[in-house]
């Protein structure tokens, strides 16, 4: 193979954007020009790793195996305070399904590009399902993963990942956080997303073919569109339809994400859609060509990860991801989740393999965690563990989440005073107004009084296929409103929910207007614009035919609803689930029903002084905008430094 040169994130970033400016030319094929111009390989199968290792400055040993995926995670310590270290995960991709007996990996390290003073070796984990997925691929995988310690804080660090054989990938690099006790940390981005997927259809090792349906034989291990990806947008979606302004919505984001320079990433859940059908139940594909799973089974396709996680590596290789788990991350091939039985890992231990979630949360829950960088603490929560309208996992911990979470709310506002800022990060809404999934109020019910009781500043949610933000809330009430451009105490005024369920998965329409499908609380009469379908209410948005004349453009929707687990009922499809209660609400602020992610700015001060952190989201090829992005909402919130202290009630 020819070696091309290392590149950095922006090089790499540029690298993807500018083959996917090019008109029609889909992401395979994209691939496959970039594999030419580098060596390529020869196998199908061995195509997407081999590009990319290729392209990020890769050089393969004799035993035909890449490094392909890479992708960092914070090592945060038992309060949440980040250590001078990094964990480093990627996959090792072969053209059979093995790895040579004795491979060893190590990931090199260094503070100079191109100088490595220091080898740490990694372990390699090989990743196979419990039982066989009937009418699908088999599943292995082999990971590396590694931690990275004793680094400097607040400094650039170099790393290489080498295999005994001689395979050496590209270069990469990270930041460390900064010291804890610095004075007062320089400002900083981070990014966050949710409901992502790929926009690539994943193509099975051909080892992995023996039980796949004869079509996707036939396409060499290829899955036709739609069925393993997002690639069944409507065609009148504005974006990703027909006449969009960008068909390939989830990647794009990703080298969106970059032109924001972030210091971490939060994906908010449903990470890459390997089970699209997300109600947590057993593999099995043999009707997966119609997209809908056997009654009681869900469809499984483990490849898609290799697909997502070179989607992200041209950023998550260089700054941290850190993930919470979704409906649509839980895959009971490699364990049982509560309602099959249960296993140690709740249906997420896949994910544990493939991913690096700290494990400062409750031993019980492997994808509940807190860090905290700068002067802003972040807590990832699994709501499908609260959830009322998903209750595949609902209750797993016996309640050692919520105690959990009360308990590091009561530390970070009583005895950190370095933490000024407040940010969690979950799947299922507690606030949301979108015709599919609309509130949890199981996840309203466990998480709003804690929220309020501790003045928790910012949710971002996802599960919802939208952009969405609530105004101030507080124990179940919208305080003020906060219209773009509103400055926000959270002290005072409250929590502000945002979903950023718009990550690349096909959109979902807002609520619809009242009716029987769509009824009111029993009493509640709908009239004058509350009348309409919900619709959409963002910077610059005009409605067609005038404000308020086809939808509702006001924060209040007579017609929303929530789901309660106060009767548990069985679906058709085979999960259990809660049951719907009309609600009217008053707080939806924004609503953009496309694709969009936010960027939070965070001004870090003195104590005693006014720090602030700036919520932007921004919309992928706004429709009319000709731009790549553009901001559709912005509120501050802004808080005293050192001043976080609540009464512990």
């Amino acid at each position: 193979m020819t070696c091309v040169k290392s590149l950095t994130m922006d090089e790499y970033s540029e690298w993807n954007a500018r083959l996917l400016a090019r008109e029609r030319v889909s992401r395979r094929s994209l691939l496959r020009a970039v594999m030419a111009g580098a060596g390529g390989y020869a196998y199908a199968q061995f195509q997407l790793a081999g590009a990319a290792f290729a392209a990020g400055g890769g050089t393969a040993g004799p035993a035909g195996v890449v490094v392909s995926g890479r992708h960092l995670s914070f090592l945060p310590g038992a309060d949440g305070a980040l250590r001078p270290a990094m964990a480093v995960t990627a996959q090792l991709v072969s053209k059979t399904g093995s790895l040579p007996k004795n491979l060893r990996a190590y990931v090199e390290v260094g503070s100079t590009p191109g100088q490595f003073g220091t080898r740490i070796e990694a372990d390699i984990r090989h990743l196979a399902g419990q039982y066989a997925i009937p009418g699908g691929p088999i599943g292995s995988q082999f990971y590396l993963k590694a931690k990275i310690d004793g680094l400097a804080p607040g400094a650039v660090h170099h790393y290489r990942i080498r295999l005994s054989d001689g395979t050496v990938s590209g270069e990469a690099h990270f930041s460390t956080a900064p010291a804890r006790d610095a004075a007062v940390a320089a400002p900083f981005t981070f990014t966050a997303f949710a409901d992502v997927g790929t926009n690539t259809a994943p193509t099975d090792p051909a080892f992995a073919w023996g039980k796949n349906p004869a079509p996707v034989t036939a396409a060499k291990g290829t899955w036709p569109p739609g069925v393993f990806d997002d690639n069944s947008y409507l065609p009148d979606d504005p974006v990703a339809g027909v006449n969009g302004t960008d068909k390939r919505p989830a990647l794009t984001q990703t080298l969106l994400l970059a032109t924001q320079q972030p210091v971490f990433t939060l994906l908010a859940g449903d990470i890459c859609y390997a089970n699209p059908s997300g109600s947590g139940l057993p593999a099995d594909d043999t009707t997966a060509l119609t997209r809908i799973a056997p009654k009681g089974k869900n469809l499984f396709n483990p490849y898609v990860w290799d697909v997502f996680l070179n989607q992200i590596e041209p950023l998550a290789a260089f700054s941290p991801f850190m993930f919470a788990t979704g409906n649509h991350d839980m895959e009971p091939l490699y364990g049982n989740t509560r309602f099959l039985g249960d296993s140690p890992a709740h249906g997420y231990a896949g994910l544990v393999e493939r991913l690096d979630f700290p494990s400062n949360g409750p031993h019980t829950c492997p994808s509940v965690y807190k860090f905290v960088y700068g002067n802003v603490g972040v807590i990832s929560l699994d709501a499908n563990e609260l959830s009322g309208e998903l209750q595949t996992n609902t209750g797993y911990s016996g309640g050692a989440q919520v105690s959990w979470l009360r308990r590091t709310l009561k530390q970070w506002r009583g005895e950190r005073p370095d933490v000024d800022f407040v940010v969690a990060f979950l799947h299922h809404c507690a606030y949301a107004t979108s015709d599919n999934h609309a509130s949890d109020g199981g996840v309203r019910e466990a998480l709003d009084p804690l929220f309020s009781q501790f003045q928790v500043d910012l949710v971002v949610q996802g599960h919802n296929h939208l952009l969405e933000r609530t105004d101030p809330i507080r124990n179940g009430k919208r305080t003020r409103s906060a219209p773009d451009g509103s400055t926000i105490s959270p002290a005072v005024d409250g929590v502000t929910y945002l979903c950023v369920g718009s990550g690349g998965r096909p959109r979902y329409p807002f609520r619809r207007a009242p009716g029987p499908a769509a009824p009111p609380p029993p009493g509640v009469t709908a009239s004058g614009p509350q009348s309409l379908p919900a619709g959409q209410r963002y910077r610059g948005y005009r409605p067609p035919g005038g404000a308020n004349t086809t939808e509702n453009n006001t924060a209040n929707i007579v017609n929303s609803y929530r789901w309660s687990a106060e009767k548990q009922v069985v679906k058709a499809a085979g999960h259990p689930s809660g049951i719907r209660i009309p609600e009217t609400v008053d707080w939806s602020q924004v609503r953009y029903d496309n694709y969009a992610f936010a960027a939070i700015d965070v001004v870090p001060a003195a104590r005693g002084a006014r720090t602030s952190m700036t919520v932007r989201c921004l919309a992928d090829a706004l429709p009319g905008s000709k731009q790549p992005f553009t901001e559709i909402d912005r509120i501050t919130l802004v808080r005293t430094a050192g001043a976080g202290k609540v009464s512990p009630g």
